[in-house]
C-alpha cells in the first residue's frame, strides 16, 4: 500500500456504516480523492471534527484494487473563519462545494482547480458579496471542467454575439440562441431568456483566459443569481444532476422575503458539504 500526502481541501462527509464515515478531498496533485475515516473506538480518545471547508495536509494509503482509501491523518492548516461564521457566505461556499464535487473527477490531476478553490474561499471571506464571488467561480469552474456553455456566439448559426445582449438559451445545445435563429429554434420549445445583464456576466467571465479579470466584474446580486441559476442548468445537463443548494438557496430567500427583509446572520458550520 502507498502512502501519499499533500495539500488538500475536504470538501464533502458522509456516513460510511455505523463506525465511519467518508471524506471527499480536492487535493493539489491527486484531484479529487474519497477517504474512508474509522471513528476511534478506544476510551478516552478525542474525536476528530473534519468537517468541509477546512485546508491542511492530508495523508492516506491507497489499497490495492478498488477499495477506497484510507485516512492517515489530516492537519487542517487554513479553516477560513470568515466564512466559517458568517451564514451568507457559508451556504455560498457550500453551494459552490457541491458543484465542484459534481464537476470534478476522482483521481484525475486538476491543479488549476485546486488554485481556483482555494481562490474562491480567500476572496468569498474578504469579499461583500458573497453570491457574486460563487457566480464568477462557478463559471471558472465550468470552464476548467470543460462544461463552459457557449455564451458569446450562437450555437445555431456560430454569429458572435456581443456582451450585454438579451438571448434565448437551449440548455441542451449547449448555450446561446442569438435573434436571427430565434423564431426557429424558440418555437414550441419555451427556451429560457437570458437579461442582457447576465449575457454580459457569462459571456466574459467564461472566457477560457479571463485571468484576474474575472474578479473585477462586480454583477448585481439579482444579475449573480440569475447567473447562477443559469449555469447550474447546464451543470445538470453535463452531469445528469442538478445542485440540491439550488432549491435549499430559493427556501432561504423566500423565508427572508416573507419576513420583509433579508438580515445578516450568524451560525455554526453546517455538518454536511451541501446545505
Amino acid at each position: 500500500m502507498e502512502l501519499s500526502s499533500e495539500p488538500a481541501v475536504l470538501t464533502a462527509k458522509a456516513k460510511a456504516g455505523l463506525h465511519g464515515r467518508m471524506l471527499t478531498f480536492l487535493t493539489r496533485g491527486s484531484g479529487a480523492v474519497r477517504v474512508y475515516a474509522r471513528r476511534s473506538n478506544r476510551r478516552g480518545a478525542r474525536p476528530s471534527f473534519l468537517e468541509p471547508l477546512q485546508g491542511g495536509e492530508l495523508s492516506y494509503i491507497q489499497p490495492p484494487g478498488d477499495a477506497p482509501a484510507r485516512l492517515v491523518a489530516f492537519v487542517p492548516q487554513r479553516v477560513w473563519p470568515g466564512v466559517r461564521e458568517d451564514f451568507d457566505r457559508t451556504i455560498q461556499a457550500l453551494a459552490f462545494l457541491e458543484v465542484l464535487n459534481l464537476c470534478t473527477t476522482e483521481g484525475e490531476s486538476q491543479p488549476e482547480l485546486f488554485a481556483l478553490l482555494v481562490e474562491f474561499l480567500n476572496r468569498i471571506e474578504a469579499d461583500a458579496r458573497p453570491e457574486a464571488i460563487r457566480a464568477l467561480a462557478t463559471a471558472r469552474l465550468l470552464v476548467v471542467a470543460g462544461f463552459a456553455p457557449q455564451m458569446s456566439a450562437c450555437v445555431a448559426c456560430r454569429a458572435s454575439i456581443a456582451p450585454g445582449t438579451a438571448v434565448a438559451v437551449d440548455v441542451l445545445a449547449g448555450g446561446a440562441i442569438c435573434r436571427t435563429c430565434l423564431p426557429g429554434q424558440a418555437k414550441g420549445t419555451g427556451l429560457p431568456i437570458v437579461s442582457a445583464g447576465a449575457q454580459g456576466l457569462l459571456s466574459r467571465s467564461l472566457r477560457q483566459h479571463a485571468g484576474a479579470q474575472l474578479w473585477r466584474l462586480r454583477p448585481s446580486r439579482a444579475i449573480a443569481a440569475e447567473g447562477l441559476a443559469l449555469l447550474e442548468l447546464f451543470v445538470e445537463a453535463s452531469v445528469g444532476a442538478r445542485p440540491r443548494s439550488h432549491e435549499f438557496l430559493a427556501k432561504i430567500r423566500a423565508g427572508l422575503s416573507t419576513r420583509g427583509g433579508r438580515g445578516r446572520r450568524k451560525s455554526a458550520p453546517p455538518r454536511g458539504a451541501t446545505p
